[in-house]
């Protein structure tokens, strides 16, 4: 096994993405700390990885508010002793940044304030605040791995408003960590996956009126990330893995 004796925190582990890495890293022998707001979705993520006779425990955190940030640090340290894997996943998009009618994506200057604070906040802060308090622990340790996820509407010219800022900021974020970090031992990348088959993303089409989208697998990109964190060489940090399949 590949990542067996490290821990692992996955964020936004309830379903889609998160879960299917969160079950990856597992299977692959890492202790898995899965992280969401809604705690019957973790339970399930955790009951999955242990009927694989993986390790896993549920914490249930609001990831934009900073103490429950270091809460779930807290945690984790106390109980594993230490933060090997650090996977950047939760986040999403609201319904709203398309016009009344699901054609048009709204205007960047047809955004209220309180829209683009909030998007950046579930994309952009949560990954920010996570950061911010895992690294102290990884360059404690003089080692660790963080792969964040960001979206190919932050790789190219995009309507998607805040959104596509939010999800280009984590590129940027990326290689900023990447650099600042390399000297510790912690080796920082990202995935940016294309429209992916998740529960939100087909409530999302649903909205919208894209039912019949052609979308990737959440499993493909959870396969990219593992490949990040298990196969990578000690070099490759800093970088962005495009995942643009849609089959």
């Amino acid at each position: 096994m590949k990542l067996e004796g490290k821990i692992a925190i996955v964020t936004g582990a309830g379903r889609g993405i998160g879960r299917d890495t969160a079950l990856a890293i597992a299977a692959e022998g890492a202790t898995v700390a899965a992280v969401a707001r809604t705690q019957p979705d973790l339970d399930e993520t955790v009951s999955l990885i242990k009927k694989e006779g993986g390790t896993a425990v549920s914490l249930s955190r609001d990831l934009t508010d900073i103490d429950q940030v270091q809460s779930m640090v807290d945690t984790v340290v106390k109980q594993f002793g230490r933060i090997d894997i650090l996977v950047n996943n939760a986040g999403g998009y609201p319904s709203e940044i398309y016009d009344s009618v699901g054609q048009q994506a709204i205007k960047i200057w047809e955004w209220t304030e309180a829209q683009w604070d909030q998007i950046l906040k579930t994309n952009l802060k949560i990954p920010f605040l996570c950061i911010n308090k895992v690294v102290p622990v990884m360059i404690k340790q003089r080692s660790g791995d963080i792969v964040s996820v960001s979206s190919r509407m932050g790789r190219i010219a995009s309507q998607m408003g805040g959104y596509a800022v939010a999800k280009a900021g984590i590129v940027t974020l990326t290689k900023t960590t990447a650099i600042q970090t390399r000297e510790y031992g912690i080796k920082a990348n990202a995935v940016a996956p294309g429209i992916v088959d998740t529960p939100g993303q087909r409530t999302y089409n649903h909205n919208v009126g894209q039912d019949d989208a052609v979308m990737g697998s959440s499993a493909a990109v959870a396969k990219g990330i593992l490949y990040l964190l298990a196969d990578s060489p000690a070099e490759m940090t800093g970088q962005v893995i495009d995942m643009y399949t849609t089959v």
